[in-house]
């Protein structure tokens, strides 16, 4: 019996030694998110159903990464910061829910598998943090991007127009950079999905 209760003792002494050579979880990067379109009261549906596919961007903007432009040749990344998912997917998200809010219109994924009469395709040219008067001063977020309405069912380009929004961070706190890319991308999702409804 004495010998049982040595040897469970051994083997828990062991085991605890095992879990204690375990590293400790280091801090992680922080993670950011944008932020929702605000719905104010039920929307009228729309019977309009536009397909909208996932953003269209440049390799350097694919990731989850947040971009720092320092010089007019350079992108870098914050370097203990990531998006809640890639650039694309979360822009995406963004876009609905402003065509739904703005424009009340039903919009439909790819995955849906829905016949929409309309596309909407936008291109994503610029989403990052630009220190424009050096990197001593509070950097200028900008979102831009290209939308184009296409008629699915006469393959025809219905219209296309850029849009531009820039806000100025704050400080140079990683958090207030973050809230200025924000603003510029609803910005440019209100802006785009007004343009929208306009040419339905």
């Amino acid at each position: 019996m004495n010998l049982k209760i040595t040897i469970l003792l051994a083997m828990a002494l062991l085991l605890g030694g095992c879990i204690s050579l375990l590293p400790d979880a280091g801090p992680g990067p922080d993670i950011y998110r944008l932020s929702k379109i605000a719905e104010t009261t039920k929307l009228q549906q729309s019977n309009t159903l536009v397909l909208l596919p996932l953003v269209q961007a440049p390799r350097e903007l694919k990731n989850n990464r947040v971009a720092l432009v320092t010089s007019k040749q350079r992108i870098s990344y914050a370097a203990n910061a990531r998006w809640a998912s890639s650039t694309p997917e979360m822009l995406q998200v963004l876009f609905a829910g402003a065509l739904r809010k703005q424009s009340a219109l039903q919009v439909v994924y790819p995955a849906d598998g829905i016949n929409a009469d309309l596309e909407l395709r936008i291109i994503l040219q610029n989403f990052e943090a630009v220190y424009d008067q050096g990197q001593q001063a509070n950097p200028q977020a900008e979102v831009r991007i290209l939308a184009r309405m296409i008629d699915r069912k006469t393959r025809t380009l219905i219209g296309q127009k850029t849009f531009f929004a820039s806000v100025r961070a704050d400080d140079l706190r990683l958090g207030s950079i973050v809230e200025a890319i924000d603003q510029a991308s609803h910005n440019v999702a209100i802006d785009m999905s007004d343009w929208v409804s306009s040419q339905r």
